[in-house]
């Protein structure tokens, strides 16, 4: 066999093997766009198949995805993401999940819209920096590890940055102690996470408003919708009895997303870390804008 013959031999085998891969590897839905966008680095303009591991870009115009698994996303213009069926992978920009039993991932964080019919936002605005705002619903925000960070009821906004350390960092979160099933818990004002708490005193603080550091101990809680145990090494109270408490959280809260943001998680804002995550209430408007950049009326929409 001469050399071109080979050579046009192997080609063909190599065509074959490409064709033989995706054939392997079934669609998982559809992007669409009232524009061009990139996919896996090619220009597409209107309507793309999705495969899954897909890298969608958009240009000026915002892209709806639309997953076979009934699962339904949007990425605002001037986002990058990598697209599979059980999850998408934010690595630049603003994206939508209008849909459970799905999650946004970004700088190691994972984001769950926690009902049918609740609306999730994630803006990656830095390499470590997230922004999650939910709307019309809650939102629930974990760590890598899948441990439960936040919980974000219907129009609220939070900016989260992983700590060095990671889940061994310290934890530091502040709210009214109380008691559950003889169990001392704390849910922190700021991320409306539930801690069970363990450690010296802790009795002599129940019905106040404290500050507690500690770290994660690998003991399951046993409180029921507690996210984790802490042990308490540190507690600071901030103000006596529950009455008195419940309005010095208030305003706290109020203070902690003035001060998030004005500055993100600076000092002079209230921030709680849990599970390795510092986490601040904001008054952005990403949970207010009604419409993703790139995103208007005329945004178009299929049936499948």
């Amino acid at each position: 066999m001469s050399y071109f013959a080979r050579r046009a031999s192997l080609g063909l085998l190599s065509l074959c093997a490409l064709s033989t891969s995706f054939a392997a590897s079934p669609a998982i839905g559809l992007v669409v766009a009232n524009g061009s966008f990139q996919l896996d680095h090619s220009n597409v303009w209107g309507t793309a198949t999705l495969f899954d591991g897909n890298v969608i870009e958009t240009n000026i115009s915002s892209s709806q995805l639309q997953l076979n698994n009934g699962v339904n996303l949007r990425l605002a213009a001037g986002t990058r993401a990598r697209v599979y069926e059980s999850r998408l992978v934010l690595e630049k920009g603003i994206g939508q999940l209008e849909s459970t039993k799905y999650r946004i991932e970004a700088a190691n964080l994972q984001v769950e819209a926690d009902k049918p019919g609740a609306t999730a936002r994630v803006q990656l605005a830095g390499p470590l920096r997230v922004v999650v705002a939910a709307r019309d619903g809650s939102v629930r925000v974990s760590n890598g590890d899948g441990v439960l960070i936040a919980r974000l009821d219907s129009g609220r906004e939070m900016v989260f940055e992983p700590q060095e350390g990671g889940t061994a960092a310290l934890t530091k979160v502040s709210g009214i102690l109380a008691l559950k099933d003889g169990k001392f818990i704390l849910v922190d004002r700021i991320t409306n996470v539930t801690m069970e708490l363990q450690g010296a005193g802790l009795e002599a603080e129940v019905g106040n408003l404290v500050e507690i550091t500690g770290t994660v101990d690998s003991a399951a809680p046993t409180v029921a919708g507690a996210s984790q145990v802490i042990d308490v090494t540190n507690i600071k109270r901030l103000t006596k009895g529950a009455r008195a408490a419940g309005a010095a959280g208030a305003g706290a809260a109020g203070a902690g997303a003035a001060g998030a943001a004005a500055g993100g998680l600076s000092t002079g804002a209230i921030v709680a870390i849990v599970g390795g995550v510092a986490a601040a209430g904001t008054l952005g408007g990403l949970a207010a804008a009604h419409d993703l950049p790139g995103q208007s009326s005329s945004q178009p929409s299929t049936s499948r």
